[in-house]
């Protein structure tokens, strides 16, 4: 199950709607990446479509099921989230932490298996960092910590893969890497939804571009018809120039200074 789907989609918080009538869709292998303003409900979205919100309106359809009738632990095993910033608080190794993401393929008393080590080891390399395997949470760095939030959903073997700002507390080298990552994710038919600022990102990596505007309207369409400068000004409210880059081989976005 890596396809999903909403129709009217809306959430409250004490009756003040977040997000309102969202119709998103997203099939095997493709990458959605939402764009919007801070405070505009993308992390809400993300979290009603991760299974973590099921106060919901609407439908959310992952695959052929309604997705708060699908059990917890079975859910899991599709669906992987990674959450926005750096909230890892632990002592462990790094190793153990990701282990502690394989929980989804063992009864609550089994011991990890060397499946499950092999997993990790896979990941490792993935995010590079496998020379840090036995260095604890703790003493890493914000950035080795996103790092690892990201290996801790990987672990999970998800169908869906779903990362609110996976790449703000990484410096320029990590986001191209959690990128590349993103794109060859994608490439073994692993659907994938990401939120971000940044439209170079979504013309880097989206297959589709949703965008969450003013008064919660949404509008989904392919990388090319979103991402304008008509639109990407009304999102920010601010002038944005779109140029072509030779080198690239795309559209670049920026704003003039003057």
């Amino acid at each position: 199950m890596s396809e999903i789907a909403t129709k009217k989609l809306s959430f409250a918080y004490d009756q003040k709607k977040i997000i309102d009538n969202v119709d998103l869709s997203i099939s095997d292998g493709q990458i959605l990446v939402i764009l919007g303003p801070n405070g505009i409900g993308k992390s809400t979205l993300l979290s009603c479509l991760s299974g973590l919100h099921k106060s919901y309106s609407g439908s959310i359809q992952l695959g052929d099921q309604e997705l708060r009738t699908i059990p917890k632990k079975v859910l899991s095993h599709h669906v992987a989230l990674v959450s926005q910033g750096v909230n890892v608080k632990s002592s462990l190794k790094l190793t153990d932490y990701l282990l502690l993401g394989r929980s989804a393929f063992h009864s609550i008393f089994s011991q990890p298996n060397q499946n499950d080590q092999l997993q990790v080891d896979r990941v490792l390399t993935q995010i590079g960092l496998e020379d840090y395997r036995d260095i604890s949470l703790q003493d890493m760095s914000g950035g080795q910590k996103q790092l690892a939030q990201i290996g801790r959903a990987l672990v999970q073997e998800p169908q869906l893969l779903i990362m609110d700002e996976p790449t703000s507390a990484l410096d320029y080298k990590n986001q191209i890497l959690v990128l590349k990552l993103i794109k060859a994710l994608s490439d073994n038919n692993i659907s994938i939804i990401i939120s971000t600022h940044d439209p170079n990102q979504a013309m880097m990596v989206g297959d589709l571009v949703g965008l969450l505007i003013d008064n919660q309207t949404y509008i989904q369409g392919s990388t090319e018809e979103i991402l304008t400068e008509k639109y990407l000004s009304d999102l920010y409210k601010t002038p944005i120039v779109s140029t072509y880059n030779q080198q690239l081989h795309r559209n670049i976005f920026g704003t003039r200074m003057d």
